[in-house]
Formats: C-alpha cells, sequence, structure tokens
C-alpha cells in the first residue's frame, strides 16, 4: 500500500514521524515530501500526488498543517491528526518574524519568512477549504490530542465528518501515540471495516423507537424498530395480553413467541424488547448478543481505539 504523509507547518519530510513511519512499514512504499511554505505550491503538490498514486491503494496521513491538506484529497482514505483548519492565526501571531524548520528540507533551507503574501494565501486557501462537499467523508477519520493546546478543530471537522477517535497527548505525535494510536489505525485502513466491533448501547438506554439489527449490521433486512422494552416472561405476558387479537398494520395477526435464550439466561430476568425487522410482523427478541442490538454509532480498534461518529 501507498502511504503519504504530509508533515505540519516548519517541518519537513525527514521529521520524526516521517522516519518512524518508514521504519515501521516496511513493506509499504512510504511517501514522506517536502511540503511548500506557499499554500499555492503545496496545491501543486498534492495534484502531483493525486495523479502518481491511485485512491484504492492510497492513504494519507496528515498532521496539523498536512493534516489540512490531507483534508483536501478527496476520495482518498486519509487520518487527520491534530488537523489545523487556521494556520493564518498562527502566520499572523509571527508575522514579519523569520521562523527555523524543525527538520532538514531536501533544498537545504534553514529558516522562512512570514510575509503578509503568505498569511493572505493561507487565508484564501482556508476559506474555501469545505466549500465543495468531501464526497467520502466515511473514509476519513480524525485523530484529536486530549491536550493539544495549538489547536482545536474538532467540532470544525465534526461538521464535515463522520469519525474521530482522541488520545492521550499534545498536538505534536509521540512515540507512544505512533505505535499504539496511529499505527494499529493504518493496519486497519488496509481493510477498513466500520460495522465490526460495534459499540452498542446497554439495555438501559435504549429507548422506544431505537433501530437495532438482528445478525449482521446496516443490512436493512436486519433492522429491528423497538417499540417496547422490559424484563422477563411476565413482561412477555403482558405484551401477549396486549396484543391478543389485534392485527398488524398490513392485516396479519400478530402472534408472539417467548423467544430462545442463550445459555445462562432465565427467563425471569432476560431482557426483551417488542418490535419488528423489515417487512415482517412484529415479535418478541432477546436484547444483546445473539439478539437485537442497538449501535451508538460507535466502533473500536484493536480493543483499545474508540472511534466516535460525530
Amino acid at each position: 500500500m501507498n502511504i503519504i504523509y504530509l508533515h505540519g507547518l516548519a517541518s519537513s519530510g525527514q521529521s520524526n514521524t516521517a522516519k518512524r513511519l518508514r521504519e515501521l512499514l516496511p513493506d509499504d512504499n512510504v511517501v514522506t515530501p517536502d511540503i511548500s511554505v506557499s499554500p499555492i505550491k503545496a496545491l501543486q503538490l498534492l495534484l502531483s500526488l493525486a495523479g502518481e498514486y491511485r485512491a484504492d491503494d492510497t492513504l494519507i496521513i496528515g498532521t496539523s498543517m498536512g493534516a489540512m491538506y490531507a483534508s483536501q484529497m478527496k476520495g482518498y482514505r486519509r487520518i487527520l491528526v491534530n488537523p489545523a483548519f487556521h494556520v493564518s492565526d498562527l502566520l499572523k501571531e509571527n508575522k514579519g518574524k523569520r521562523l527555523q524548520f524543525f527538520s532538514e528540507r531536501e533544498d537545504g533551507s534553514e529558516y522562512f519568512e512570514i510575509s503578509k503574501t503568505l498569511i493572505e494565501e493561507f487565508e484564501e486557501m482556508e476559506a474555501n477549504l469545505f466549500y465543495v462537499d468531501d464526497v467520502t467523508p466515511k473514509s476519513v477519520i480524525g485523530l484529536f490530542g486530549d491536550k493539544d493546546e495549538v489547536c482545536n478543530c474538532l467540532d470544525e471537522y465534526r461538521n464535515s465528518y463522520f469519525y474521530w477517535s482522541s488520545f492521550k497527548g499534545g498536538h505534536r505525535l509521540t512515540e507512544e501515540v505512533i505505535m499504539n494510536t496511529l499505527l494499529p489505525l493504518i493496519n486497519w485502513f488496509r481493510n477498513p471495516d466500520y460495522t465490526s466491533d460495534r459499540i452498542c448501547l446497554p439495555f438501559e438506554e435504549v429507548r422506544p423507537g431505537d433501530t437495532g439489527y438482528i445478525g449482521e449490521m446496516d443490512n436493512n433486512e436486519n433492522a429491528f424498530k423497538i417499540y417496547k422494552k422490559g424484563i422477563g416472561r411476565r413482561w412477555f405476558e403482558e405484551i401477549v395480553r396486549e396484543h391478543k387479537g389485534t392485527k398488524h398494520y398490513d392485516g396479519r395477526e400478530i402472534d408472539l413467541c417467548f423467544p430462545v435464550l442463550p445459555d445462562g439466561v432465565s427467563e425471569d430476568t432476560a431482557q426483551l424488547v417488542y418490535g419488528n425487522r423489515y417487512c415482517q410482523p412484529p415479535s418478541i427478541e432477546i436484547y444483546g448478543v445473539g439478539g437485537v442490538q442497538v449501535t451508538d454509532g460507535d466502533f473500536s480498534i484493536n480493543d483499545n481505539i474508540v472511534v466516535h461518529r460525530g
């Protein structure tokens, strides 16, 4: 797989993160270009990369300013780490200054000037970041450090994208975050599955009107609309009496049966839901593994990375 890493402001393709990705992913084609300070030249680089690497075999990773640029590579799978959608604000604080690059650049540059023209170029680009909707918003996951004091664009990110996760750390990636968060997420993106390892609501939080699934999730035929919930056979018998002699909206009589329970589950304490599957008459099902499950949209990767649906 091609993995393109886009670095942050004042960095380069020889940053510590870029080097670690090349070391940790020897079987992949890890591409870590220097990004020009000029937004105009940086966008030309993105066009060049898009022309060289197919979207179906490429993952884009960006940090900070690089994540802002990665967000513009629509159609690709992308990981946006602490995206900085307003680089111009930081530049304004340093207008007229000469800043040093943190890592070695291919052209040998050691410093860059923050001019009025540079700030204006960033402002113009930032104003159009979300002008065109992303055609593949579900293929993007944002990673946000819970102690990031440089920028916080989570709310803005969630206006345009579905999935995000947080990690313990600041704006810059540490070795621990690379190994325990970024690397597992990269490997997951090789064959991403947004429905496996879904996090389901506990029975206490299920409400009438919720839709769960019996079997494979995100399949309409397995969708189960919940009208009521309750505990055990006594509740089941109450529902049976309530609907005795009534008919479904399509004219079929409602004939309810007590569900088959998993081993170890008592009829008196079983968590039950009353509702119906897609195009099926009402039934009473057990809630939980093996029965109806209502997801909250979140899912987990490697049991320790919780990805939230925004």
